[in-house]
């Protein structure tokens, strides 16, 4: 017999015992759903899939790692494009909190790709975890809210490409916990004169919080600023707005006044972007350098095609993963939300479910017809009238808005179908029922088909028949098994607690049957960088100079060995660099970025080359090519062409020009050349950081000493001690002009807006810990007086 005390013990934390048994339960279900990521078994364990997560976030981590753990900030990544601003590519995520704790915790062993894997498998579960929380204290339905926490983790959006391109997904798993904070800030911590008043209006919130609003709305901004930092704008956008959306309704619902309102969004915009301004200036200036800066409505406006919703039902029947699918019961689910919405039914603000379902089914909707982008004209729209909207590409990233939107709703159709139903209401489910069964001998008839067609073409497996059959049976199994749920509702022929439980195995089975592989292939992490014979060759050269990769080696292969290329994996880049990578011919481009060696399939080569090694691959051979003639990284010129118009220059660079002789400058240098040159002018590297370079130059006569670095601003030159301008010579190379003589010229990478958003970041951290403090000691001082 239990103790009285013990049981009364027991009662009083049920609750929190209950959540930590769903806590833990989403947990083991991650480590399920990854399991042969993180197997200590070596013959099962697998990895993410080559790609971004290996070619540029891994390879990002361990140049970041490298410099961090040796006490640099990595301001400039001398490895891709010839060199680019690290700090400033956004994806870098440099200050992602969370990122820096993989490394810390990696510093023994060293950055790993399977540390990354951990970190990604974590951030599914905050997904998890933050959904779980925001959609308990909507719904007030533990079960409900494990059904929406399910469908959001492992959904065909968040399984599918976020889970590679990891700074979309380490961004959106902020958005949940974020509407949490906002909600709580606005319904529940509302201060005196926040609310409008019972004798002015009738208040969603009659006894107004005793607790002030501020510490809610200082994590919410601390949570957006975490977004930021994650390293997605595009995906930090939509966190943005719908943040901003759902604060207005709330605030609306909530019966809030409208100059609080905007103090709090305001409070939680400023805390939000002013934590992540250290990374956010030094992105908004290399953006703006960017190729992106430039792109048009065609460039900016691909999407899903308009066949993509097939695969609400047939998953990868369009393409090979199915952001879109939410699995067929949660799907029927956020369908019944609306079809059943009761007025009755209270969440934990006071206003009916009837407008949430409303808010978040319109949601979903707009988020769907965005995600189209160009193929319907709804993203014109957005491209033409909100900010943001024509800065970046893939709209079909949208899906994270209707993927959560729609988790929600399969709760509020948990919750609904839980409660007592009114007649209508019944009318309504039973109509949905027969649908369901329509659909169940449709499929029926699907699979019959498809198996004719199969049969018809000779049972080859892998054929177009195959694989419909495959799906079209999938199909029917999960509508059978979901229209046998609904028929166990439909009759009560079981109790609501067993009901969701069926629920939730139905829903687990469903999407981890179609999802789990997504992120997984038959290799160790190990093996997608191990040590080469190719790239020891590289390492073994102690010269100086770069590598042309023609994707024979991942993008951002540099990072990992130390090895400078003139391309790299990442959607931003110089947009001048890109213009001289693609717009000479590419011998010349060679020669003006330094050059000696060419990876490439082509057995011969244009200029003179000696192949060192060649490597057969399944469809073809990898030659590793050396050229007889590169020129070097700096070199001087006495002579000097202005050129202002960027297009001319490039015009003139693919004549018979020869930049050793000549360097194409936009306006006239500050220093007389000469004519003519008696002797030779020659140039040593003495030494080079990433962030700092020092050379000797013995000049014959004035002229100017060009480095095949790239052009960027931050840059600054110091010749014997005194600074000196950096000129931007062909293109998008650098000059130092030199008189004649014996120098030591030293060049420092000392951007200013890094150092700028640093300051702003400094400033705001403390004030948002100040900020709590000042909330809890107010909330102190209440529960005192109280």
């Amino acid at each position: 017999m239990i103790p009285h005390s013990l049981k009364k013990r027991l009662e009083k934390n049920s609750h929190w015992l209950a959540d930590m048994g769903i806590v833990l339960l989403l947990a083991c279900l991650c480590l399920l759903f990854f399991w042969r990521i993180i197997t200590p078994n070596l013959a099962n364990r697998g990895s993410f899939p080559e790609g971004d997560f290996a070619d540029q976030f891994y390879a990002f981590g361990v140049y970041e790692a490298q410099r961090l753990f040796s006490g640099q900030l990595p301001l400039w990544n001398p490895y891709t494009f010839s060199g680019h601003p690290f700090l400033a590519d956004v994806q870098s995520a440099i200050f992602y909190p969370l990122s820096l704790i993989t490394l810390l915790l990696s510093l023994p062993r060293g950055f790993s790709l399977f540390a990354l894997e951990l970190e990604a498998i974590f951030h599914f579960f905050l997904a998890g975890l933050f959904t779980y929380l925001l959609a308990k204290r909507l719904l007030r339905d533990r079960r409900a809210a494990l059904v929406s926490s399910l469908v959001f983790t492992f959904g065909g959006y968040l399984t599918s490409y976020p889970g590679q391109q990891l700074a979309i997904l380490e961004t959106d798993v902020w958005l949940p916990l974020i509407l949490l904070l906002l909600d709580i800030g606005l319904a529940k911590s509302a201060p005196a004169g926040f609310v409008i008043q019972p004798s002015e209006r009738r208040s969603a919130n009659p006894a107004g919080a005793k607790r002030g609003f501020l510490l809610p709305i200082t994590f919410a901004g601390l949570a957006f600023g975490l977004a930021l930092l994650a390293g997605h704008p595009q995906s930090a956008m939509y966190v943005f707005y719908v943040s901003a959306i759902y604060f207005a309704f709330r605030a609306g619902t909530n019966r809030v006044r409208w100059r609080p309102a905007v103090i709090a969004f305001g409070l939680f915009a400023l805390l939000g972007f002013g934590l992540a301004a250290a990374q956010l200036l030094p992105s908004l200036e290399y953006m703006r350098l960017s190729a992106r800066a430039q792109a048009n409505y065609n460039e900016m406006a691909g999407g899903f095609p308009r066949q993509d919703p097939v695969q609400l039902l047939l998953p990868g029947s369009v393409s090979v993963m199915s952001p879109l699918y939410v699995g067929i019961l949660p799907l029927f689910l956020a369908i019944l939300a609306p079809l059943l919405k009761r007025d009755q039914l209270e969440n934990a603000s006071g206003s009916g479910f009837s407008r949430e379902v409303i808010f978040w089914t319109c949601l979903a909707l707009g988020a769907l017809l965005l995600s189209f982008g160009g193929n319907t004209f709804a993203y014109s729209l957005f491209y033409l009238f909100v900010p943001g909207f024509a800065l970046f590409r893939s709209q079909e990233r949208a899906a994270f808005v209707f993927s959560f939107s729609l988790a929600l709703l399969a709760g509020y159709g948990v919750r609904t179908l839980t409660q007592a139903m009114s007649k209508p209401a019944k009318a309504r489910f039973y109509g949905f029922y027969r649908f369901v069964t329509g659909l169940v001998w449709g499929a029926l008839g699907l699979v019959f088909l498809t198996f004719y067609g199969f049969m018809d073409s000779g049972q080859v497996a892998g054929s177009v028949f195959s694989s419909a059959l495959e799906r079209s049976i999938l199909l029917m199994v999960l509508l059978t098994l979901s229209l046998g749920l609904l028929h166990l509702r439909l009759r009560r022929i079981v109790r609501e607690q067993l009901l969701v439980v069926l629920f939730v195995v139905l829903i687990v089975s469903d999407l981890f049957t179609v999802n789990w592989k997504n992120n997984f292939q038959e290799a160790r992490p190990e093996e997608q960088y191990g040590p080469t014979t190719l790239t020891q060759i590289l390492q073994d050269d102690e010269e100086i100079f770069r590598v042309y990769n023609e994707w024979r080696l991942p993008g951002n292969y540099g990072c990992v060995y130390g090895l400078e290329d003139i391309w790299g994996a990442s959607p931003l880049y110089v947009e001048r660099y890109e213009e001289l990578v693609y717009k000479l011919p590419i011998e010349r481009v060679w020669q003006l970025l330094n050059v000696k060696y060419v990876i490439t399939w082509r057995k011969a080569l244009v200029p003179r080359t000696e192949v060192l090694y060649e490597e057969p691959r399944e469809l073809d051979t990898t030659y590793l090519h050396r050229l007889d003639e590169y020129w070097p990284r700096a070199y001087v010129v006495h002579q000097v062409e202005v050129i202002e118009r960027d297009e001319k220059v490039l015009e003139r660079m693919r004549e018979d020009f020869d930049p050793r002789r000549v360097a194409i400058l936009p306006h006239q240098p500050d220093l007389t050349l000469p004519s003519q040159v008696e002797g030779e002018s020659s140039v040593v590297i003495l030494e080079r950081q990433p962030e700092r370079m020092v050379l000797e130059a013995d000049m014959a006569a004035n002229g100017l000493l060009v480095l095949s670095e790239v052009y960027y601003p931050g840059w600054r030159a110091y010749a014997d001690g005194q600074e000196v301008p950096i000129y931007r010579a062909d293109h998008v190379l650098r000059a130092v002009p030199l008189k004649v003589g014996h120098h030591r010229v030293e060049m420092v990478f000392d951007p200013l807006w890094p150092k700028v958003g640093l300051a702003v970041s400094g400033i705001t951290l403390p004030l948002a810990i100040g900020l709590i403090g000042v909330a809890m000691a107010r909330r102190k001082t209440k529960g005192r007086a109280d």
